[in-house]
């Protein structure tokens, strides 16, 4: 009579051979990375510009939120209360912070709100011309994001490249100019710069948005305006999140290593699940 291990050895050293596979092919992050999230510019949907990110911060909790940092390079940051606005935009989350810089005339206003219900979700293509406001301009603005060397390290870098100096790279955000007018003459005017945190759409409808806004002159150009609040955008990413290399699967990672040791660990790893599958011929050989 056969034993259990005789008669489904083929079917054990096959789930095992197809679990060896699926680590190899993958990349370290996947394997112990904390979950991905994704920045887009669209709330309900993909615009085909988000980007792959790691949360550094829990958006949910509003310690961590209200632990962002206050000063951030030569800006100075001063809280506002928000337990009105939380209750009125149903969020469960929000930090809403002036920041002051010395060398500038106005502050830069930013916010992170998070609601775990979407569809109450106020975004500010809704939420401005609810407040009186006319949206004069739509469009995106890429963010540049100065040598990304904040980046974590894959698990398995080569020592070699620690000192490696990361390319730039742009974030996309959705861009608004609103202006509010009295009398038919225009007597505010604000750059508005935002993108939504989103979670697996399935496993929850919680959402987050992180905006930046700053008046600009009622007149004339706002790019002065435009590109103090994309560099401000910009200097926040480092304390937020943590951008998403390209990296190559542990496969390629053990054969470029250099060692013995890790096309060793590869032979060994597939030999062992085929051990298994043709056990019951080689214990039949040997007898």
């Amino acid at each position: 009579m056969k034993s259990f291990f005789d008669e489904y050895s083929r079917v054990i050293g096959m789930l095992a051979l197809t679990f060896v596979v699926v680590i190899l092919l993958s990349t370290p992050s996947m394997l112990f990375a904390k979950p991905i999230t994704m920045i887009d510019t669209e709330l309900s949907r993909a615009s085909g510009g988000e980007t792959s990110v790691r949360a550094k911060m829990d958006f949910g909790n509003n310690e961590h939120v209200r632990a962002f940092p206050n000063a951030i390079g030569d800006w100075t940051g001063s809280d506002y209360n928000t337990t009105g606005i939380e209750k009125s935009l149903a969020a469960d989350v929000m930090l809403l912070r002036a920041y002051s810089n010395p060398k500038l005339y106005q502050p830069v206003f930013f916010l992170i709100m998070q609601s775990t219900n979407r569809s109450s979700f106020h975004p500010p293509i809704v939420c401005y011309p609810a407040l009186g406001y006319t949206i004069e301009e739509e469009g995106k603005e890429m963010i540049p994001v100065q040598n990304v060397s904040w980046i974590e390290e894959p698990l398995y870098t080569n020592p070699g490249n620690k000192t490696r100096i990361y390319p730039n790279r742009t974030i996309s955000a959705k861009k608004l100019i609103v202006v509010k007018e009295s009398n038919g003459k225009v007597t505010e005017r604000r750059v508005v710069l935002y993108y939504y945190v989103k979670e697996n759409p399935f496993a929850s409808d919680t959402v987050t948005m992180v905006r930046v806004s700053a008046l600009a002159p009622t007149e004339g150009s706002y790019d002065g305006i435009l590109n103090i609040t994309k560099e401000f955008m910009a200097d926040t990413f480092p304390s937020m999140f943590e951008l998403r290399r390209e990296e190559s699967p542990v496969l390629l990672i053990l054969f470029a290593s250099g060692s013995r040791i890790g096309k060793v660990a590869i032979i060994l790893l597939i030999l062992a699940p085929l051990s298994i599958i043709f056990y019951p011929q080689i214990i039949r050989r040997w007898k």
